[in-house]
């Protein structure tokens, strides 16, 4: 069974910490409370959280520096401020700072929970990215892992074939002889990132790429012939940016490609819209059918959108059965009918094993005062109101209607 995600709650309001903590708890989520920012720290040393919802005017420390002091810890622990003081200049040092947002006291509780739906989302998003791109097993390029007394600890499958006495002679062997001192350097200051070292055995020229893992404490090595680099860093890339199952762009590379339209929308005043579509009752499908089926349908809705959508747009899975599709050049009566398009064409297809499927979609158009997070909230909201309306439909919401 997949484990709670852990929310640390964080207000010195002991009403507020309990119904909090009473309501999360209800949605699924393990929580902890701490009355104070001393507290707060003391119980994210001891254990990890998916996120801190943190007041902003604590006793004894600001909400910003217990964010910034969790966050030194567990860099991927997501926060969102709570604040009764709220100002923009509050607002923009907690964004710039790493929350992942803020709110207003007294809020509603829908849009809180929405919030740290996403919160979460995005940290296990996070999680996946970096379980990719650090799964040494599932790349075509050798790399080894040494302990810090240098001894061979693992060789994927490329190592073990081009260097087949690597584990028995370990630091003597012409690939590691002479980076002894490199390896201590990084276990030593800690150092973040990667050293590269070039070494030629027979002819050969190899580039080992060299980083210490601090959170398992080891040294991990990526072996590239130099005609293997440009290869290797597009599969890398690949790995860290694909939903595996869909084969569509994750959430972390559509929100880099979504912030770089926001920013030319803005400069040029080009129309740009946003969808957002949910799978009506897909749970329903992986409790009956199992989660082998719910996978197929995913692919087979994935392949179905393909069809029906342009060649300019981008497609990404946003996470579990929620997906979005970026429309360059296009206003708010081209992507309703666009949805529409796609609503017909999914709820049409006969799926095997569970016939019919339907999907809820929500559209918006970028509006001139609209920034990431504003235009995300916006489609997200369309979207709710058209499965709070009774799914298999397309809602929209513009910039205006938003305003109102």
């Amino acid at each position: 069974m997949k484990a709670k995600e852990k929310i640390l709650v964080v207000d010195d309001d002991p009403n507020l910490r309990k119904t909090l903590s009473d309501i999360l708890s209800i949605k699924g989520y393990a929580t902890q409370a701490a009355a104070n920012g001393s507290e707060a720290i003391a119980a994210a040393d001891r254990e990890t959280f998916a996120l801190a919802l943190v007041d902003l005017m604590l006793p004894d420390l600001s909400g910003l520096e217990v964010m910034a002091r969790i966050k030194a810890n567990s860099p991927l622990t997501e926060a969102i401020i709570l604040t009764g003081h709220a100002s923009m200049d509050t607002a923009i040092e907690a964004t710039s700072r790493g929350a992942f947002s803020y709110l207003l006291k007294p809020y509603q509780m829908d849009e809180l929970l929405q919030k740290i739906r996403h919160a979460v989302e995005r940290k296990q998003a996070q999680e996946e990215i970096l379980r990719l791109a650090s799964f040494p097993r599932l790349l075509p390029s050798p790399v080894i892992e040494l302990d810090p007394a240098g001894e061979v600890t693992y060789l994927n499958p490329a190592a073990e074939r081009l260097f087949p006495d690597l584990a028995a002679l370990a630091m003597t062997h012409p690939l590691l002889h002479g980076s002894a001192a490199l390896f201590a350097a990084l276990q030593q200051h800690r150092l973040s990132g990667e050293m590269v070292h070039e070494v030629s055995i027979d002819g050969a020229t190899y580039e080992l790429h060299i980083s210490y893992v601090q959170e398992v404490g080891l040294i991990r090595i990526y072996v590239l012939v130099i005609t293997q680099r440009k290869q290797a860093e597009e599969e890398i890339h690949l790995l860290a940016t694909t939903d595996s199952l869909t084969g569509l762009i994750n959430r972390r590379e559509f929100t880099t490609i979504l912030s770089r339209e926001v920013e030319r929308a803005k400069r040029y005043g080009v129309p740009m819209s946003l969808l957002m579509y949910d799978l009506d009752f897909f749970k329903r499908v992986n409790d009956t059918y199992g989660h082998d089926v719910g996978d197929q349908v995913l692919q087979e809705v994935t392949r179905l959108v393909r069809q029906n959508t342009r060649a300019a747009d981008v497609l990404a899975r946003w996470g579990g059965e929620e997906f979005m599709v970026l429309m360059p050049e296009s206003g708010l009566p081209a992507a309703r009918e666009a949805a529409e398009k796609l609503r017909l064409a999914i709820a049409g297809h006969p799926f095997d094993r569970i016939g019919q499927l339907t999907v809820s979609f929500g559209a918006t158009e970028f509006a001139v005062r609209d920034d990431l997070n504003s235009l995300l909230k916006r489609v997200d909201d369309a979207l709710y109101r058209a499965k709070a309306q009774g799914r298999n439909r397309v809602e929209t919401l513009s910039g205006q209607d938003a305003a109102e």
